[in-house]
């Protein structure tokens, strides 16, 4: 399908901007996800609710495909890795049509049994962009322990609304 494919990390090399509505009082820049190859990582300054600290993790990837090939296709395995977690039970997961903007995406929700940290609820949306043989896919996964429907809500709402503004 791809010729090439890398990871982003420096957002300068972006055809555009990712933005993601995290408000600041609920959500802090932390640099040190560079290292470990993610493009933007968000942390809550204070997390009550066990060992884990709730963060948002941006990855980005950019891909130069062949012409011709259905990038919408790559989405087709996007549910499989959280269903693999131990004890997943899934609450949403939904896959959205291309639309002007983007080649389509999903969304997907549930929670999951962490060894270390208990239960986990953890949100997931792919998203892709393509821009004649450049394709970009864009993961916005968030992570909280916390048990409560309003929280969870919240962390859906953001991790929603992560995209590429090109």
């Amino acid at each position: 399908m791809s010729v090439t494919a890398a990871p982003v990390v420096d957002p300068r090399t972006i055809a555009g901007d990712i933005r993601i509505d995290a408000p600041a009082s609920e959500w802090q820049e932390d640099p040190s996800g560079r290292q470990l190859g993610y493009l933007r990582t968000l942390i809550a300054p204070e997390s009550p609710w066990a060992s884990l600290r709730d963060n948002i993790v941006l990855v980005l990837t950019r891909f130069i495909v062949d012409h011709g090939v259905d990038v919408n296709d790559a989405l087709d395995d996007a549910f499989n890795d959280a269903r693999r977690l131990p004890d997943w039970s899934e609450h949403q997961a939904e896959r959205f049509p291309i639309t002007d903007r983007n080649e389509g995406g999903t969304i997907q929700a549930g929670s999951y049994r962490d060894e270390s940290a208990g239960w986990l609820f953890a949100v997931t949306k792919h998203v892709l962009y393509q821009r004649g043989n450049v394709v970009y896919l864009l993961q916005c996964t968030g992570t909280t322990a916390s048990d409560t429907a309003e929280h969870w809500s919240s962390l859906l709402r953001t991790v929603k609304s992560a995209y590429l503004d090109d």
